[in-house]
């Protein structure tokens, strides 16, 4: 099981086995319940959305934009840091396994679905590698290989 990051327009590009994980508070309105109209797999994954504490606290006018100067995203990874992260691991791993058997996929793998793209400073996917970070883990982009 690999754990990437991505955002929600690339869902369109996901191979069939990578589901995605949504962190957003809201998710976006095009994007069917479920499935997404490629018929990729995708879930809310709530420990990892931005809870209430969160709430009022990005005003899109931190200088120098910068992850460590949003009050937003400092309260997002205190958040993430207050998850035991190898119990999420583990409930991952149980998910993964339950799809691989229900939809008959060789593997699964999770990509964490965020709002920005990659190049955008101002995003939950900094707290998010961060947090992996720190736990051994890395969060890579997922890329679509050209090569399918």
């Amino acid at each position: 099981m690999k754990i990437y990051i991505s955002y929600f327009a690339q869902i369109r590009n996901f191979p069939p086995n990578l589901v995605g994980l949504s962190t957003a508070v809201w998710n976006p309105k095009w994007l069917q319940k479920g499935r997404s109209q490629n018929g990729i797999i995708w879930l809310d994954i709530p420990p990892l959305k931005p809870g209430k504490n969160c709430d009022g606290l990005c005003n899109g006018k931190c200088s120098p934009k910068h992850p460590n100067n949003c009050e937003f995203l400092r309260e997002y990874k205190n958040q993430l840091d207050k998850i035991d992260f190898n119990m999420l691991m583990e409930h991952l791993q149980v998910l993964g396994e339950t799809i691989k058997v229900g939809e008959q996929f060789d593997d699964v793998d999770f990509a964490l679905l965020v709002y920005e793209k990659y190049d955008n400073i101002c995003s939950e996917r900094w707290p998010l590698i961060q947090w992996f970070k720190e736990h051994n883990m890395e969060l890579k982009e997922w890329q679509l290989d050209k090569n399918r």
